[in-house]
């Protein structure tokens, strides 16, 4: 079960990561999916935001722990791009990227430890 959990994690990240880039690509400018999809760091962070989601589904169970890992996988890269990284996309476009991140992290997560 590890080694699924671990799995999930990594398809988590580089799924999230790879949906974010698309999103950005599709509503922004489509040379920003070439640009972003191909910066290893942009994986390592998704996948070190994507450890959290074993953690919050291990203490809350059902719908909760869905909604509260969508809300912090949307809200904790926001933050960091945006104060950490200095972003210049307006907040709006920024959670709205990260929360295709979110979304796809939680799907990939969710079909490889089932």
């Amino acid at each position: 079960m590890l080694i699924r959990i671990i799995l999930g994690v990594v398809a988590a990240g580089v799924a999230g990561t790879l949906a974010n880039a698309a999103a950005a690509g599709l509503f922004l400018r489509p040379d920003l999916f070439e640009r972003l999809a191909v910066v290893p760091n942009r994986y390592f962070i998704g996948i070190a935001l994507a450890l959290v989601i074993p953690l919050i589904y291990r203490l809350l169970r059902g719908p909760a722990g869905a909604l509260v890992a969508l809300a912090f996988l949307t809200i904790a890269p926001s933050l960091l791009a945006k104060l950490g990284l200095g972003a210049m996309t307006a907040w709006t476009t920024v959670l709205a990227l990260n929360f295709v991140y979110a979304l796809a992290a939680l799907v990939a997560y969710r079909l490889v430890v089932r």
